[in-house]
């Protein structure tokens, strides 16, 4: 009777040992080995997206997730501002490991000088060129120029430095040139 009663034992010990060695997960049950966390988290934070030009784009943001070499951060509830003609916000921004592309999402709006006037670029996402420091949609965009017009249209690209736009499909809106 007693090598039946420790036979009970031992093997009620190892449906529990394999119970809980099955679920030690983190977030969403992806075992813990296999996750994707950042290498550092910061808040309330500063990050330099480095330019080509002695103007970079500066991002502060609510969170920044850092991952190892190679890999895109990851910027929350971000502003952003390039010298003094560039400036904006968003609810995310994914840098490239190459740190000079962005995709910007979430409620994008974007404000640009250019002698005395602003323009504003609202749009749900847009990439962010460094290389030769121009935006890119294909989604929706509305831009509203200083003196009122507003164009929404399907697609968009713009120079930034050059303040030259190029709309895709316009939807709403005149151009008048």
């Amino acid at each position: 009777m007693k090598a039946t009663h420790m036979a009970c034992i031992l093997l009620a010990l190892l449906v529990i040992t394999a119970t809980a060695s099955c679920s030690r997960a983190g977030s969403g049950g992806i075992p813990i080995g296999e996750q994707d966390l950042p290498d550092m988290i910061l808040e309330n934070a500063e990050y330099t997206l480095s330019q080509k030009n002695d103007s970079p784009m500066v991002m502060q943001a609510s969170r920044i997730s850092i991952y190892g070499s190679g890999r895109d951060t990851v910027l929350e509830n971000v502003y952003f501002r390039r010298g003094d003609n560039l400036s904006g916000s968003c609810g995310k921004a994914v840098v490239s490991s190459d740190n000079n592309h962005a995709v910007l999402s979430g409620v994008v709006r974007i404000e640009l000088e250019d002698n005395g006037s602003t323009s504003v670029i609202e749009t749900p996402d847009i990439i962010w060129d460094g290389s030769d420091n121009s935006l890119t949609s294909t989604g929706e965009v509305l831009v509203t120029y200083g003196d009122g017009t507003r164009i929404r249209a399907a697609g968009f690209s713009a120079v930034v430095d050059e303040n030259l736009f190029e709309f895709g499909t316009i939807l709403e809106g005149t151009f008048t040139q």
